[in-house]
């Protein structure tokens, strides 16, 4: 049974250490996902919230279930920011990321077209 342990857990370090070496090869930015500390293991949460954090009571708004205190500049900023940086903000990113779409689609939100 340890031994069986043992080579799953070596299939899981292999599987994680190609993911990070993947993650942190640089060249191509098309397959960007977040903003990279300098070492580019992490995202840099700071860098995701700075916009997020320009509109007052915004993102509290929203992880309270506030949503009559969404506005459209608040739709703006949060649905234009990455998957990664919307997990990094907010917990359930799937979950809060519907319900602020429904949010911003009754009060006349409509995202811009590119």
């Amino acid at each position: 049974m340890s031994g069986n342990k043992r080579v799953s857990v070596s299939i899981l370090v292999v599987m994680i250490m190609m993911l990070s070496i993947s993650q942190i090869t640089k060249g191509n930015n098309d397959f960007a996902f977040a903003p990279m500390s300098k070492k580019g293991l992490l995202p840099k949460p700071l860098s995701c919230a700075t916009d997020a954090g320009k509109i007052p009571d915004c993102v509290e708004a929203v992880k309270h279930f506030k949503f009559k205190n969404v506005k459209k500049e608040c739709c703006f900023i949060l649905l234009g920011l990455t998957e990664d940086c919307f997990g990094i903000l907010f917990p359930m990113r799937f979950a809060y990321r519907e319900m602020l779409k429904i949010t911003c689609k009754l009060i006349g939100f409509k995202p811009p077209s590119y």
